[in-house]
């Protein structure tokens, strides 16, 4: 009974919010959007598939600052290259922070650097992970690369046509894990590789906006996942246990082995680890210290699991899709590098058609269409109208520009 008053209660409050918005009436309106309705405002409007494309749409009407009413998160869809320089890169200051997720919380995902809102443990985060991926140090990271490229070459000719895929993903999961841990992937049921397919699947669910009600009614996290229609507790009870042996399996390995004096090799935990032990001049880590630690290296491991293996996949699929842009490409290759050896680092500025492949492929398939959104810290004024303070601000990134009609010819 507790848990249907409480909702009852959280819904009263919303109608309260409401009542109290139609007597203060601010003197700029809001930017336009499509209508909602009472209480729920534009919830059942936004699809769970795909919903760039739906914004698209939308921003034929309402222009390219667009409003959505949805309760206690009120978002801003930006749809044009013009609108998200002007807020997410002009106004970085009020624009830079990250709002609230309740899945990303029940699913254990909030230790994720790109989730944090902007805070001092953002900034000490921040400051770590860029000591092992600014652009100065990355090149020496190239071995590794060169390594696991040459590995992939020799799977892909000699496995199954069915088995690409997995080898896309061992390739970029060898790498970081090699970095971040300093641990060698050997096949495709390696359990780290597992571990990141299934712990980033829960992470892109979780992502799709419009279709968790407790977003919007945090109170409804309270209610057991045994109660029917509470589909969003059961999937994060599923997920929990993978994300939280994503982060913390491999780190618990390199720890143990750090303490011991047995892993002199160094890795971003291993060196975080190291460091972090000395500053807090105990033996071992704090518990923040620690916590730190952990994130940083995870947060590597689940991006290259992620992003950067979806943007490779890509890239195959443009190749086939497309074989005259990949003959000219070997063309390129022929001409460059030669029939007697494999590309290396140093081939880079020469390839220039290969380059601007890829630079389409990825503008072409964007990993990340509506990227990641942003929480606006206090009310601001764009174009004549009123964002409110709170607002989640999100830039369609497959529009723009990716398929800004205005910039790319179809």
């Amino acid at each position: 009974m507790e848990p249907v008053v409480l909702s009852i209660s959280f819904i009263v409050f919303i109608i309260f919010l409401k009542w109290i918005k139609k007597i203060y009436k601010p003197s700029l309106p809001l930017p336009p959007g499509p209508k909602g309705y009472p209480i729920i405002g534009n919830m059942l409007d936004i699809p769970g598939v795909m919903p760039w494309k739906t914004f698209q749409e939308w921003s034929k009407t309402y222009g390219d600052v667009m409003f959505l009413d949805l309760p206690g998160q009120p978002t801003v869809v930006l749809g044009s290259t013009q609108a998200a320089f002007d807020l997410l890169e002009k106004r970085s200051d009020i624009y830079s922070s990250r709002p609230t997720s309740i899945m990303h919380q029940l699913m254990f995902w909030d230790w994720n650097l790109g989730f944090m809102p902007y805070s001092q443990m953002w900034r000490n985060h921040r400051r770590e992970f860029h000591q092992f991926f600014n652009q100065r140090e990355v090149t020496n990271y190239r071995s590794f690369q060169l390594r696991e490229c040459r590995s992939f070459l020799r799977r892909v000719l000699t496995s199954s046509s069915n088995d690409l895929g997995l080898s896309v993903r061992q390739i970029f999961t060898a790498i970081i894990v090699k970095i971040s841990y300093d641990m060698d992937i050997v096949d495709f049921n390696d359990d780290y590789i597992v571990l990141a397919e299934k712990g980033v699947e829960g992470f892109s669910l979780a992502t799709v906006p419009g279709v968790y009600w407790v977003e919007y009614f945090p109170i409804l996290k309270y209610i057991p996942s045994w109660v029917p229609g509470t589909y969003s507790k059961k999937m994060a009870e599923y997920y929990k246990p993978i994300v939280e042996s994503m982060r913390n399996k491999p780190f618990d390995e390199i720890k143990d082995g750090v303490m011991k004096g047995e892993i002199t090799t160094p890795s971003v935990a291993s060196t975080l680890i190291e460091k972090l032990s000395q500053e807090s001049r105990e033996e071992g880590l704090n518990t923040i210290d620690e916590e730190l630690a952990r994130n940083v290296a995870g947060v590597a491991y689940a991006a290259a699991a992620d992003t950067t293996t979806s943007a490779a996949q890509s890239f195959l699929i443009a190749m086939s899709l497309y074989p005259d842009v990949q003959r000219k490409g070997q063309d390129e290759l022929d001409r460059v590098v030669g029939q007697n050896r494999l590309p290396e680092f140093d081939d880079y500025d020469d390839l220039v058609y290969i380059r601007a492949i890829v630079l389409e492929s990825m503008r072409w398939m964007v990993v990340t269409p509506l990227s990641l959104p942003h929480a606006l810290i206090r009310e601001d004024e764009y174009r004549g109208y009123r964002i409110p303070k709170g607002s989640v601000i999100s830039a369609n990134v497959w529009l723009v520009p990716d398929h800004d009609p205005s910039l790319f010819k179809r």
